[in-house]
């Protein structure tokens, strides 16, 4: 579902905020055209929809930037992500109509919040203890 005008009122909540569970949700108005855009924390794929419909789908892995182009009744548009701080996850997309900005909006999944930071600090104690497992293994049957 990519319309949130129609979404239910906590799967309005989920696609507000970005998780590495839902990814990034982000939406544009112009006019009666609803440009819906999501991004995937874990694989990359972003999709771009127009009015509930996919235009424009692609992966980008490896890149901090990309771009979506396409045109809808008579204007073109081009939806930029670009990731501006990596530790947050904060990424900022952008949309422009015919070549000029269009409107701007930022959302990251790690915020100020403690409990953002005790789950990265979680997880850091969990790949801590499993290496440790992990060579206490290796040294037990190598000996």
């Amino acid at each position: 579902m990519a319309r949130l005008s129609t979404a239910s009122q906590s799967q309005q909540a989920t696609m507000a905020t970005a998780s590495f569970v839902n990814g990034y949700w982000f939406y544009f108005n112009d006019g009666d055209t609803e440009i819906a855009v999501h991004g995937s924390a874990w694989s990359g794929r972003e999709t771009v929809y127009l009015n509930d419909n996919p235009v424009s789908d692609k992966r980008e892995l490896l890149k901090f930037s990309s771009d979506h182009a396409f045109t809808h009744n008579g204007y073109e548009y081009r939806v930029n992500y670009h990731l501006t701080n990596v530790l947050t996850g904060a990424l900022e997309c952008t949309l422009y109509r015919d070549g000029k900005l269009f409107a701007s909006q930022t959302k990251g999944i790690l915020g100020k919040s403690r409990g953002s930071w005790l789950f990265i600090l979680g997880m850091f104690l969990a790949g801590l203890g499993f290496g440790a497992a992990a060579a206490a293994l290796v040294m037990y049957f190598a000996a």
